[in-house]
Order: C-alpha cells, then structure tokens, then sequence
C-alpha cells in the first residue's frame, strides 16, 4: 500500500504523465502572461493601477507607457508628471520632494486658511488643487473625502511574507507552524530543529538528486544518487523517505522512485514504483454503450 507522501505524488505523476502527451499550455490571447511566466491574468486588468501579477510586471512603466493611473498608496502625494510618491504630512513643509517643487508653493500660504473649513476628521494639507483632507498613517479617505476608515494593509501585495491580520489602524504578520517571524515583523524563516541539525537542501536535476546547506556547501556525508529528467520530488520527515518521479524516453516509461535516508546519511532502499501504465488507461463507451480500456 502506498504510504500518504506517495499518494500526493501521483496526481502530480499523472499531470506530467498529460503534459509529455498534450503540447504546452501558455496563456490564452485574452490573458496577459506575467513576468514570472507562470501567472495569467485578464488583459482587462493590464494597466488599470492594480498589482494583479504577483511581481506587479501588470503595471510595469513599460508596459503602461501612458498610464495615469493612481500608484501612491493612501495618504499619499503623486508628484506630478512622476511616479514619485510622498507623505501628504510632507506637503508645504518648507522642504521640496517633488522635483518641480508642487508639494512647496505660493498655495501653501494663501490656501492655509481655507483648510479649517473643509471640516477634515484628521487632517488637511493645502495642494495646487486646493485644500485636501487626509488621514492618520494605517487609515483611508472614504467617499466623502473628509472623513477616515481604517486601511487595510493586509490587501496590498508583499505586506507580510506568510500570514496577515489587519487591525484598526494597524496590522500584524504572522508565520505558519515551523517558522519564526523575524525583527522586521514582517517576513518569517524556517526554525532550525533540532539544533544540532543545520537545514539541508534537497535539489534535483536532470542529472541527479544532491544535499546541500543553505550556504551552497554540499552535506559530504551524502553521495548524490543518480537519476534522468527529475521533473518532481517531495520529502516525507517522519519517513525519512525522497521520491521522485523519473521520466523515461516515453510517457510509459515514466516511474515513481523513492529512496530512503535515515539520519541524512545517504540514499539507501532505493526502489521503483511502477505505476505510469496505470496512469495512461482511458476509457470510453463504445458504440453500443459499453466501456473500453485503451493504453496511451
């Protein structure tokens, strides 16, 4: 009977096992290819001011040559004709940011005046266009354009690393089981236990599965063991057992390895699973209703 780990790997065997037969899937012509080549998104959402690709490459300058849309954040300046963004509590300050000095201005005196009667729930700030409300740090304008609701940080992309909860006025990150968030509060690393075993590395290749530390130094007391086109691999802790699925000349020849290693000492137990063949059984009805099996 096949143990937990291996079962998890053979939908990923049998998706291979498709992808030998069927050509390569890319995005459809109605779909934007991101820049990490593995995310698609619609092209509506191209150039509409929103990181929809996880690398933002949606909204890259090279992309939307002529966008206008809005990129600074809540509470925030676009200095104008510039993707530059700064505090509004920076506006007429008496110190430029903006290169063509908007934020600082003649305004900045004979608008002051007009800020105490637009009635701003936290504050107001003079600008070229006139006087503007805006909000605590953590907090957003809402329609009105006076009053102030919390912001939600946990909505922006890359705010924390793993896990995130918002909070009025504030937010806080978080690490799944096994990590540790660190001094920045916000990205979170793997916890090295037990202590006297450093973190090891598990790489595949075409050529041969290999263990390394997180320095790139190779762990000497395991000798990689050989394969041919690893296209998958997973690990079982509690098993102390690699497998990986081992693509042949054909799809039929595509197998199942799995190789244990106790105290990551070495590969020992190597052995194969043959079950592509299993993988390859269609069926369908034939003419008078009745079911049959073809081998791909």
């Amino acid at each position: 009977m096949l143990t937990p780990p291996l079962l998890l790997l053979l939908p990923l065997l049998s998706a291979l096992v498709a992808a030998a037969i069927d050509a390569p899937k890319t995005c459809s012509p109605k779909q934007f290819a991101c820049r990490d080549q593995i995310t698609c998104i619609s092209k509506g959402w191209r150039c509409d001011g929103e990181r929809d690709c996880p690398d933002g490459s949606d909204e890259a300058p090279e992309i939307c040559p002529q966008s206008k849309a809005q990129r600074c954040q809540p509470n925030e300046h676009n200095c104008l004709g510039t993707e530059l963004c700064v505090p509004m509590s920076r506006l007429c300050n008496g110190v430029q940011d903006c290169m063509d000095g908007s934020d600082e201005g003649p305004h900045c005196r004979e608008l002051r005046g007009n800020c105490s009667r637009l009635g701003c729930q936290h504050h107001c700030v003079p600008t070229l266009d006139g006087p503007t409300c805006y909000c605590n740090s953590s907090f957003q304008l809402q329609a009105d354009s006076k009053t102030c609701k919390d912001f939600d940080e946990c909505s922006v992309y890359g705010t924390c690393s793993q896990l995130c909860t918002n909070t009025d006025g504030s937010f806080v990150c978080g690490c799944v089981e096994g990590y540790l968030l660190q001094p920045d509060n916000r990205s979170c690393k793997a916890k090295n236990e037990p202590v006297d075993r450093p973190p090891v590395l598990l790489i595949a290749n075409s050529q041969n599965i290999l263990a390394t530390y997180l320095s790139g130094a190779q762990v000497s007391t395991i000798t990689p063991t050989s394969t041919r086109q690893t296209t998958a691999m997973d690990f079982s802790y509690a098993n102390e057992t690699v497998c990986w699925v081992h693509v042949g000349d054909n799809a039929a020849q595509t197998q199942l390895k799995c190789a244990r290693m106790p105290g990551l000492k070495g590969f020992v137990d190597e052995h194969t699973i043959n079950i592509s063949l299993s993988l390859h059984r269609r069926s369908r009805k034939g003419a008078q209703g009745k079911e049959v099996t073809q081998h791909g």
